[in-house]
């Protein structure tokens, strides 16, 4: 599969669900993959990085800020180990532990339990690599690493903020929820919480990510990532997403 995202305009600024590109503003669908599931300017977790940058704190050296960030994720994950790395060259096969999502409901928390450890997706592009897992399997992993303590301020205000927002789904958009009422919708797409997975080959992929570019949507440019239903919508976004779905 070609490099989709190189077929799209730069883009020149983000802000909350939009992208734009000099004359052509883009929804986005892909949401960097759902690190930028609270959009690609979150105020609080801006703040966070300007405090921690003023002083200094790049280099990954011991720091109170991985305390911190541990604390977060017990909030959203009691009762679990947390494992946390620069990026995922320390980790063999990682692929091969399952995502978590928010807002996805039992279908992922379903597929994470049975396996006692998982991936989180938090909502923050920079974000490290974090395992997840039961206590009794925190030796199944690597050691730790530092990380540096911009990114853990950032990713710890964004956790904060995932906790304070409340459960999201698409009821409020109900052109989306009747589309996927249509058979025909229902034969290539698949609704689970807020995020929508083809169910066509990948061989279709790329006219399809061009269909959605053209019609203002940045979808993702693989089909191994959903597409996720942002948190805002206009009127005209959204009958534009149920017409596109419904080709």
């Amino acid at each position: 599969m070609t490099d989709l995202l190189q077929t799209m305009p730069p883009v020149e600024r983000a802000r909350g669900f939009r992208l734009y590109c000099g004359g052509k503003r883009l929804t986005d669908l892909w949401q960097c993959g759902g690190r930028a599931l609270l959009g690609h300017k979150p105020a609080n977790v801006v703040k966070c990085m300007k405090n921690a940058a003023e002083r200094g704190l790049f280099a990954p050296f011991p720091n109170k800020a991985r305390r911190r960030f541990t604390k977060a994720l017990e909030r959203l994950f009691p009762e679990t180990a947390v494992k946390v790395y620069a990026d995922w060259s320390l980790v063999p096969d990682y692929q091969k532990i399952p995502l978590w999502r928010p807002f996805c409901g039992d279908f992922t928390r379903e597929l994470t339990e049975k396996k006692g450890a998982f991936r989180p997706i938090l909502p923050f592009p920079l974000a490290p690599a974090v395992i997840v897992c039961e206590k009794s399997r925190e030796k199944d992993f690597p050691p730790e690493e530092y990380v540096s303590p911009v990114l853990l301020a950032c990713v710890e205000r964004a956790v904060y903020d995932l906790l304070a927002c409340p459960e999201r789904g698409i009821m409020g958009f109900g052109r989306i929820k009747k589309a996927f009422e249509r058979e025909n919708v229902k034969k290539s797409w698949r609704l689970h919480g807020i995020y929508i997975h083809t169910a066509r080959g990948s061989e279709y992929w790329e006219d399809t990510f061009r269909r959605f570019l053209d019609g203002g949507f940045l979808v993702p440019p693989d089909t191994s990532e959903p597409l996720i239903i942002p948190g805002e919508l206009s009127n005209g976004e959204e009958g534009a997403l149920a017409r596109l779905l419904d080709e």
